[in-house]
């Protein structure tokens, strides 16, 4: 049983290698099948056929006009080619991309000229890669002639119409003129060229890019192909706007004792129509004239204000200026001295005080209030947040005004201020609960001053002083 097992393992051990080798030797016939096609892709030539390549005349406008020569035929000539190469170039070839490129430089003279030509491939193709197997023509042929050049106008025909709310403003043409080149027979007849456009349910700016046909004298249409234009299309441009009313408005800027309640203005015009985009004026709600701080108001003005006309908007109609009357009442001004100074924000180690003796301030507000407050209602602040040291400072003061809701201050107000170290005092000595029997016998007592000791120290004083 022993050398049976033995056997039978021996057997399936040469099963599996022998399996490994059949794969390891398919594999590289696989690998080699693959190199070998790969190879011949790269380097079998195949062949593919291109046709009605037009040809394009290099110099036609430049430097033959420059020679006051020009193309009578054969420009619209159109060239088949086969071209051969390796199959995965021509695999990667655009056909569309393949340019046929004659040179005009050698032409000096009218009449007929044979001209060479180039093939161009696109950049990503390297042009010894691809050889031209055969051409259905290997040169051109065309005729040459006088240039004669006429410039004409260029009309635009509108059909459609803009929704109700929108205006279709004046066209422009990009040219403005359109330059035709051409034999002078040819362009005898020539008056003008005619481009056309819809205008249906537009609502924005229409700009389009639009070919032209060419009139002449008595408008009827004029087919001839030796009539050649310094442009091929043209760009129209239409401006489509609508109108919208907004509002003038003022922005008044409130304070205490100076509210709307005691204002009463008018603007006149009240609303102005601005024209423009859809999308620009949806973005306007209003203008504003001019911001006005109530406290500088007078009882009674009027201002007058050009009116501002929004980014890439018009004002219709001709007014163009706004006047705004103002009347204040019940609000009058009052110059009110006093002398109530506090200082505030001392820095830490340092004493202040108020130089300033009084200080005038301009009250505005209500009239029954401003006729019945006085100075004593009044409380100046000196701010010494920004004081580092000593000396004598100018700074900042705020007024504060006690009693009365609407009065409210005009200006900004300063005082002079001292200020010096503080004065350190000596904190009195605490008693000894338990004093010590025996300290008793050593206190001294106090002399008692007589009544002529003061008279010495006023002069101990004075001498010191006289010193």
């Amino acid at each position: 049983m022993k050398k049976n097992d033995v056997r039978k393992e021996s057997v399936v051990h040469d099963a599996e290698k022998n399996r490994k080798i059949i794969q390891i030797i398919c594999s590289i016939l696989v690998a080699l099948g693959v190199w070998l096609y790969v190879g011949e892709e790269k380097t079998v030539s195949v062949t593919t056929q291109v046709h009605d390549l037009p040809v394009e005349f290099a110099g036609e406008d430049t430097t033959m006009a420059e020679k006051g020569l020009m193309l009578l035929s054969g420009y619209d000539t159109t060239v088949d080619l086969k071209l051969k190469g390796p199959r995965m170039v021509l695999w990667k070839l655009d056909k569309d991309e393949i340019r046929i490129v004659a040179d005009t430089s050698s032409v000096q003279d009218t009449g007929v000229q044979t001209l060479t030509y180039e093939v161009v491939y696109p950049d990503n193709i390297q042009r010894n890669q691809i050889q031209v197997a055969w051409a259905s023509l290997y040169s051109i042929t065309v005729t040459v002639g006088e240039l004669y050049t006429k410039e004409v106008d260029i009309y635009c025909d509108v059909n459609g119409n803009v929704p109700e709310g929108f205006v279709a403003e004046k066209l422009l043409l990009d040219p403005a003129k359109l330059v035709l080149r051409a034999q002078r027979d040819d362009l005898l007849n020539v008056s003008y060229a005619k481009v056309k456009i819809d205008l249906s349910g537009a609502k924005q700016t229409v700009i389009k890019t639009v070919g032209f046909q060419l009139y002449d004298y008595n408008d009827i249409l004029i087919e001839n192909d030796n009539i050649r234009a310094a442009t091929k299309l043209i760009q129209v441009t239409v401006p489509v706007k609508t109108v919208k009313e907004v509002p003038l408005l003022i922005n008044f800027v409130e304070a205490t004792g100076s509210t709307m309640a005691q204002v009463d203005y008018s603007i006149d015009p009240k609303k102005v129509i601005l024209k423009g985009d859809k999308a620009v004026l949806d973005g306007i709600s209003s203008i504003v004239l001019d911001t006005i701080y109530l406290q500088d108001l007078k009882p009674s003005q009027s201002l007058h204000y050009e009116i501002p006309i929004p980014k890439d908007t018009e004002l219709v109609g001709e007014k163009k200026e706004a006047t705004v009357t103002i009347v204040v009442e019940g609000v009058s001004e009052r110059r009110v001295s006093t002398t109530n100074f506090t200082c505030n924000n001392i820095p830490e180690g340092y004493e202040a005080s108020v130089v300033t003796e009084s200080l005038s301030v301009t009250l505005r507000g209500l009239s029954e209030e401003i006729d019945a407050l006085d100075g004593s209602n009044l409380q100046i602040g000196a701010d010494l947040s920004r004081i580092t040291g000593e000396g004598s400072f100018t700074v900042p003061a705020s007024v504060k005004i006690d009693g009365y809701s609407n009065v409210g201050v005009k200006g900004n107000y300063q005082v002079i201020v001292n200020v010096s170290l503080a004065q350190q005092t000596q904190p009195n000595p605490t008693p000894d609960p338990n004093p010590d029997p025996g300290s008793e016998a050593r206190i001294m007592p106090e002399p008692q001053a007589t009544a002529e000791e003061p008279s010495d120290v006023v002069n101990t004083h004075e001498q010191a002083e006289n010193a």
